[in-house]
């Protein structure tokens, strides 16, 4: 899945509002495995269409997200108006320190 994600160029295209969270994978031989879920919400804001998948980030913290949201181009950084979160602060922190004009929605 992963190749198919990488592969697809325009993913990025048009992102207005990000929606991030966190899955956690149990009953795994090192103990619970915790991904960080990046997922496009523009069009479900615009009432136009589902969710999509941007990417998932190994982990479960700030620093996973502010490093994702770090590696993205200044101006797609830019163009993002809101961050949909759950209540984790981390998401939060890292959006406001690499986002600095978001509007954070838990």
């Amino acid at each position: 899945g992963k190749r198919v994600l990488i592969d697809e160029e325009h993913r990025f295209e048009g992102v207005k509002v990000v929606g991030v969270d966190e899955h956690v994978w149990r009953h795994t031989r090192r103990g619970d495995r915790y991904v960080t879920v990046i997922i496009d919400l523009t069009l479900v804001r615009d009432g136009t269409g589902p969710a999509r998948l941007l990417d998932m980030v190994e982990g479960r913290s700030k620093q996973a997200f502010k490093t994702w949201l770090a590696d993205r181009p200044q101006e797609w950084r830019d163009g993002v108006e809101v961050v949909a979160m759950d209540g984790f602060t981390g998401f939060k922190t890292a959006a406001v320190e690499e986002l600095p004009d978001v509007v954070t929605v838990l």
